[in-house]
């Protein structure tokens, strides 16, 4: 059965990319995105390969976009910044000399394979984002599915959450179990997602996806209906008792409040205000009078975790930001041990020599520790040039966005924020990265905000070929002769 489905997903893919339609090409990609973890739990041993199956399938449209184009077109991508273009070189020939590191030191080419993906795949993603923010129609069409397939997933956890036994409804393998306080722990609800862990991250995402789009809304019935669907989204991340999805959406929502407050005008403002309020007098009573009551005694257990996160944050950014990325100045030696000693394997690649490493595992944890472990401190540093060049092409991309219609910038801006809330996530916890589906969401998002320069230049052409149809109407009025 689960043969029969895979081949009819792929046979559904290779028919549209043989069409060089690339754009439904990703939206066939991410049905199987939705559908893979589902599929590997019903297959017999859970096969780890499963989660690589949406990376095959958005590689494919990759390829297909490539042949399209006939070039990457990075200057048009960092626009704002020309030099940019320079470091994108030097990145790609660091990452090619710490995987020959690598693979020198392990000699494992999977290990190599797996550990460069984590470095090549986002920047190729977001050269397929930056296409399809140069595309705002296939963008929203994009984000729709996505909210569609996130919300029948979403469902899947809260029946996962009400005990209900399927076995799409369970973690792969034993699940992980959450230490909750002395004497309780318990397995997070993660629905057709493959880890409560996942289930959390793609929630949070939706959420704020959700709340982008309601926001980037002129119709006030379709604004408080997405901001609805994102309180659910966001209330769904309390049942999987992963607390770093609250973290994600307040820092979210923090930034994006800010840069809204930023470019919005004073009517959108007061659209938006009257909508949350709207929402919030809806969704308070739902919560207070139907569903606390009725979701089971763990339920209060779960709510108190998700409160405690500010507490923990702290300690989690000391340990496993800060703490794992001194370690791993003394274990790299600050040269770096090359790509892929720190890649998350699921178990699936064993290695002796890098197995050998002392504090490995607690290094690559956190963001931080495991780039200064793969690549080392001067690493570090051509990494800290490119975050600054790019800091400056999203400071200017965000100043062009006073060009566009509300409703185009609130959107952009949005992902944009969302985009920059998983930066102090992936700091302090680099593995969920790893998640080749995660990576293309995030993709999709931080290119998008690349292709501003192309929709501006999109915009004033459009606006040129307008005058001049305007102008050519006149003259032909002009010259008609009189009655």
């Amino acid at each position: 059965m689960t043969t029969l489905l895979l081949i009819v997903l792929f046979g559904v893919l290779a028919a549209v990319l043989l069409d060089g339609d690339w754009g439904t090409g990703l939206m066939v990609t991410l049905v199987i995105g939705f559908l893979q973890d589902p599929l590997r739990k019903i297959t017999p041993g859970q096969p780890g390969y499963f989660v690589g199956l949406v990376l095959i399938g958005f590689a494919l449209c990759g390829v297909v976009l490539y042949e399209r184009t006939g070039r990457f077109n990075l200057r048009a991508m960092f626009w704002t910044v020309p030099r940019f273009d320079e470091w994108v070189t030097i990145y790609f020939a660091l990452i090619a000399l710490q995987a020959i590191n690598g693979f020198a030191r392990f000699s494992d080419i999977r290990l190599t394979i797996i550990g460069a993906a984590f470095y090549l795949a986002p920047a190729f993603g977001m050269w397929i984002g930056f296409q399809v923010g140069c595309n705002l129609p296939l963008l929203k069409r994009l984000l729709a599915l996505y909210l569609i397939g996130s919300a029948v997933t979403g469902i899947s956890v809260f029946l996962s959450f009400q005990g209900v036994d399927h076995p799409t409804l369970k973690e792969v393998g034993q699940g992980l179990v959450i230490t909750f306080r002395y004497g309780f722990e318990a397995q997070g609800a993660s629905g057709f997602w493959r880890t409560s862990e996942i289930a959390s991250w793609q929630l949070s995402a939706a959420a704020c996806i959700a709340a982008t789009m309601g926001i980037a809304s002129q119709k006030p019935s379709s604004q408080i209906g997405l901001l609805l669907l994102a309180v659910s989204f966001a209330f769904l991340t309390i049942l999987t008792g992963r607390r770093k999805a609250q973290v994600l959406i307040l820092a979210f929502v923090a930034i994006y409040l800010l840069l809204f407050s930023r470019r919005a005008s004073p009517a959108s403002k007061e659209r938006v205000i009257t909508s949350v309020l709207g929402v919030a007098g809806i969704a308070y009573p739902l919560y207070a009078f139907v569903l606390a009551g009725n979701l089971g005694e763990n339920f209060q257990e779960f709510a108190n975790r998700s409160l405690t996160s500010q507490g923990d944050l702290a300690e989690r950014v000391e340990t496993q930001g800060i703490g794992a990325t001194l370690r791993a100045i003394q274990v790299s030696d600050g040269i770096g041990m090359g790509v892929g000693a720190g890649a998350s394997t699921g178990g699936n690649v064993q290695n002796a020599a890098r197995d050998a490493i002392q504090s490995v595992g607690f290094v690559s944890e956190g963001g931080g520790g495991r780039l200064i472990l793969e690549l080392g401190v001067p690493g570090m540093a051509i990494l800290a040039v490119i975050l600054l060049l790019l800091g400056l092409v999203l400071l200017r991309n965000f100043r062009l966005l006073k060009h566009f219609p509300q409703p185009t910038s609130a959107l952009l801006m949005g992902l944009v924020s969302f985009t920059l809330a998983n930066v102090p996530a992936f700091y302090s916890a680099a593995q969920l990265y790893g998640d080749p589906f995660v990576l293309i969401v995030m993709s999709l998002c931080m290119g998008s905000f690349l292709a501003i320069p192309t929709l501006l230049a999109q915009q004033q052409e459009q606006w040129a070929q307008w005058q001049q149809q305007q102008r050519l109407a006149l003259v032909g009025q002009g010259s008609r002769p009189m009655a």
